[in-house]
């Protein structure tokens, strides 16, 4: 059973993933940590350099985007940029910034819902479909809903949780997006910087972790649920004296995510690293009895493996990973790692790449930034 756990605390939310009573997931949402993605802003153009323009949103840093992008030809006319500095622009947040870096905007505003994201696109009207949905029957069931419904002038991306959901419920969700691109004719007189939309960070986060094989979405404030109750019968409110995760037997896994020494059950241990510029974990056999036999290094390793990816989706650690394997010399031993690796890393909902070995030995993998780590 998967279960979401919602805690409402002074400053913001804490909200965990468990499967069977294991933790899976964590995500902070509060004035430090809580994510901008989605926001709209009336933002400053204080700087263009070659390919890039920067603006003042409000926020610390600077706000970014890439006019390279496809996304931002409407900002061109005949080929020449019409944007100048001094100029206000309104611009939706990507990507959240990280370290000293920014936020990632473009001047393509949408507007996501559960099941579809519309956006008024300089390509025109356009159908596109989540590329987690495989199936054929189901990619032209999805484009002919679209084809058929999504209003003319807006461009459309059915998400993953689209897949097997009844048409009604899909079409009852269109004009209610559509609906939001109303208000963006009073956007034009808003001095800038400000802030035009915003959605409370707990519906952005749910909207990322809650897909059908959520069960149960616990939370234990009221308020927050009366925000939630889109979700319908899975929403539950929990009122109990006891701290909601002490109640659900979370609450010492969570207190150990930010260990950097990981045990594993065979005496082994991983240590994780966070650097500025790379994340970095090393195998270390530890309790265990490594021999000379490589078979001994790939059961370690094996193990290692499983848990790292746990421990990378658990922790949100993202950017380049550099993995330091305990030593095998068999090429079938290190493709087996490889293989086993790619395969628990697929369960990761966040995009990510095993890129493989280094002629140093050690793995590369590398993993979007989405968030900031726990």
């Amino acid at each position: 059973m998967k279960k979401v756990y919602v805690n409402c605390q002074p400053y913001g939310y804490l909200t965990a993933v468990a499967e069977n009573g294991k933790l899976i997931e964590i995500i902070r949402d509060d004035d430090a940590n809580a994510s901008v993605v989605g926001n709209i802003y009336a933002g400053i153009v204080k700087k263009i350099n070659t390919g890039f323009i920067f603006l003042d949103i409000g926020l610390v840093k600077q706000a970014f985007l890439d006019t390279r992008d496809h996304r931002e030809r409407s900002l061109f006319h005949e080929g020449k940029l019409e944007v100048k500095q001094g100029d206000t622009l309104i611009v939706q947040v990507l990507r959240d910034g990280i370290g000293d870096k920014g936020c990632i905007a473009t001047s393509s505003i949408s507007y996501a819902g559960r099941y579809i994201v519309l956006s008024k696109s300089v390509e025109g009207d356009k159908i596109n479909i989540s590329k987690k949905i495989k199936e054929n029957v189901e990619l032209r069931r999805l484009h002919a809903i679209g084809e058929k419904h999504v209003p003319i002038g807006f461009s459309a991306i059915f998400r993953s949780e689209a897949e097997g959901q009844e048409e009604d419920k899909i079409i009852l969700e269109i004009p209610k997006v559509a609906e939001k691109f109303v208000h963006h004719a009073e956007w034009q007189h808003v001095k800038a910087p400000a802030v035009l939309f915003e959605e409370p960070p707990i519906i952005k986060t749910l909207r990322e972790i809650v897909t059908d094989d959520i069960d149960e979405i616990m939370v234990d404030d009221a308020a927050t649920c009366e925000l939630l109750g889109q979700y319908g019968s899975k929403l539950k409110y929990y009122d109990g004296a006891e701290s909601i995760f002490s109640k659900s037997f979370l609450k010492t896994q969570i207190d150990k995510v930010r260990e950097k020494r990981v045990w594993l059950k065979s005496g082994a241990f991983i240590v994780i690293e966070q650097t500025e510029a790379c994340v970095v974990i090393d195998v270390n056999s530890g309790k265990q009895v490594v021999t000379k036999r490589d078979d001994a290094s790939l059961k370690v390793n094996m193990e290692a493996a499983k848990e790292i990816a746990y421990q990378l989706r658990l922790r949100n650690l993202s950017g380049i990973i550099i993995i330091d394997f305990i030593a095998m010399k068999s090429p079938d031993d290190v493709a087996s790692l490889t293989e086993l690796l790619r395969k628990e890393m697929i369960k990761d909902r966040i995009p990510n790449v095993v890129v493989g070995m280094t002629t140093l030995g050690l793995m590369e993998v590398t993993r979007k930034r989405m968030r900031s780590p726990f």
